[in-house]
């Protein structure tokens, strides 16, 4: 079952993220297959975070004290 890719309008970034994403899949049952480690199984991150998002959400929430 396919994850759904949500908030995308366009369509062609949302083919383009279920291809990757089934890429990733394929790429991953083939590595098991070959007798892989789960230890040494670590997808490279395809797609960056939104780096203003994040920092606007951070400095709305303020400092988190422990």
């Amino acid at each position: 079952m396919a994850r759904k890719i949500k908030r995308h309008r366009n369509s062609q970034m949302v083919e383009q993220l279920r291809h990757a994403r089934a890429v990733a899949g394929m790429e991953r049952a083939e590595f098991f297959k070959n007798n892989g480690d789960p230890k040494q199984w670590r997808p490279v991150r395809k797609i960056a975070v939104n780096k203003r998002k994040r920092a606007n959400k951070n400095a709305c929430r303020g400092r988190v004290d422990r």
